[in-house]
């Protein structure tokens, strides 16, 4: 009997989302903490310890001093007693993911500003002095120049603290914001300390692709979705 052979399969790459999905895997959460104020226009702090406690209790590591908690409205005071306060809420550090607390590094500067690593520096000590992990924001400064030059200022950086998050930032969100082409973005998976990067483009391909880099070259590595539109990444391997 004659058959009619098949139609050729289509392959299916590494970045396709079939490929990615990641049933019955455990979910690392981040969740930053909004920073509240009293009704006289003081900060909270007594609500602060109540926002982190809850979150810690709740599984979520909590991040202070976010844009979420007015990081880059905030001076460098305040955002020491936030971490203070945090630190003390969210528990001791060891043994914890990310030390139990994360925090946003923030150098705030102009459109013309150059890269301030000093500055970048002062706020990287700030927040590893409480044993938390910093989310290094974007910048002018940071940002500026070519994508080698933005990895390159971020590995010297990463000389400054024990470990890091990274940060992409679509300009829909930030003018001062990047989002890395795939060969820098494994420039900046290949920083041993950098444990991770949050992405936010909006752009599932571009977050997929992340995803099959990372499976291929680094697979403890965390790519935190930052998609607002699409909060089933996590299905694919995206942490939060």
């Amino acid at each position: 009997m004659n058959t009619v052979p098949s139609p050729p399969q289509a392959s299916l790459g590494d970045s396709h989302p079939l490929n990615l999905l990641a049933p019955q895997r455990r979910i690392q959460g981040i969740s930053a903490v909004l920073l509240p104020f009293d009704a006289a226009g003081f900060v909270d702090f007594d609500a602060l310890a109540a926002h982190v406690a809850r979150t810690v209790a709740a599984g979520i590591v909590p991040a202070v001093n976010m844009d979420t908690g007015y990081g880059h409205l905030i001076g460098d005071a305040t955002r020491r007693q936030v971490l203070a306060v945090a630190r003390e809420a969210a528990g001791p550090a060891a043994g914890q993911p990310f030390g139990g607390l994360v925090a946003g590094a923030w150098v705030v500067d102009g459109e013309s500003a150059a890269f301030d690593e000093a500055a970048y520096a002062a706020q990287l000590a700030m927040i590893t002095e409480v044993e938390a992990t910093p989310v290094i924001f974007p910048s002018w400064g940071l940002n500026t120049g070519d994508d080698c030059v933005i990895v390159e200022r971020l590995a010297g950086l990463a000389h400054h603290t024990p470990q890091f998050i990274g940060f992409e930032l679509a300009t829909a969100f930030h003018p001062a914001g990047r989002v890395l082409s795939l060969d820098a973005y494994e420039q900046l998976m290949a920083i041993p300390n950098c444990l991770g990067a949050k992405h936010s483009s909006l752009s599932r391909r571009l977050e997929w692709d992340r995803l099959a880099l990372r499976n291929r070259t680094r697979r403890e590595f965390h790519v935190f979705t930052g998609n607002d539109l699409a909060i089933d990444m996590v299905r694919y391997g995206s942490d939060w």
